[in-house]
């Protein structure tokens, strides 16, 4: 008769200690309303490094192009993803796509991009 409440009581503790706490878990680099405020459009790559620090996605084929990537939620839940994405043109600032970005940063969406302006080089 022990043996079974025993075996019950124990499932019920082990049971219990995922419906009672899950810890908050943060991933990426967490952009305050303050340092987007403060991104501006013909700004260095080291003036946005000093602002908004190193980017955590760095792509070698794309340097002209920062990746910001931020998520927030209770573990075992599905994290809700916020972005930002940094375009650069000869390591000036020029436009900014994703949840996160300013409104002086997002280019129109009729507004056509060559591809000069995405840093592709048209001649081969």
């Amino acid at each position: 008769m022990r043996f079974p409440l025993l075996i019950i009581l124990l499932a019920v503790l082990i049971a219990g200690c995922n419906l009672l706490y899950k810890p908050e878990v943060q991933q990426g680099t967490l952009l305050s309303p303050e340092m987007l405020a403060n991104l501006k459009p013909g700004m260095t790559k080291r003036q946005v490094r000093l602002l908004l620090g190193s980017p955590p996605v760095n792509d070698v084929f794309h340097t002209e192009r920062w990746d910001y990537v931020y998520s927030r939620g209770q573990a075992g839940e599905k994290f809700p993803l916020q972005h930002l994405t940094l375009y650069f043109r000869s390591d000036t600032l020029v436009r900014a796509e994703g949840e996160l970005a300013p409104a002086a940063l997002v280019k129109p969406a009729n507004e056509k991009v060559t591809p000069e302006k995405n840093g592709v080089n048209s001649t081969r």
